[in-house]
């Protein structure tokens, strides 16, 4: 499994399919579906779908990448290793 961390207990609930307080349903399940094609993905290319709108967060240390849930919400996280595909500090909120 390429998650190894989450940056914090919402997040993990919320890939767990589990509720969370104040948010709304149908972003947690986009977050969710988001969360599960990380999970799933064996390199960092897997994710570069074009409503995804993956990028490199422009001088985060180390390397933090940032995929697109909706206009407001995001999801953050850092590759930890390359082989085999591994990511963590998994983040979902509103960067804004």
């Amino acid at each position: 499994m390429p998650i190894a961390t989450f940056a914090d207990d919402d997040t993990a609930r919320i890939f767990e399919g589990q509720r969370v307080r104040g948010g709304a349903e149908d972003v947690a399940k986009r977050a969710r579906r988001r969360m599960q094609q990380l999970d799933a993905a064996t390199r960092l290319d897997d994710l570069a779908s074009p409503g995804a709108d993956l990028k490199k967060l422009a001088g985060a240390k180390p390397a933090t990448w940032q995929m697109r849930v909706n206009d407001q919400y995001r999801i953050r996280f850092q590759v930890v290793r390359q082989s085999p595909f591994e990511v963590g500090e998994v983040w979902f909120g509103d960067p804004h």
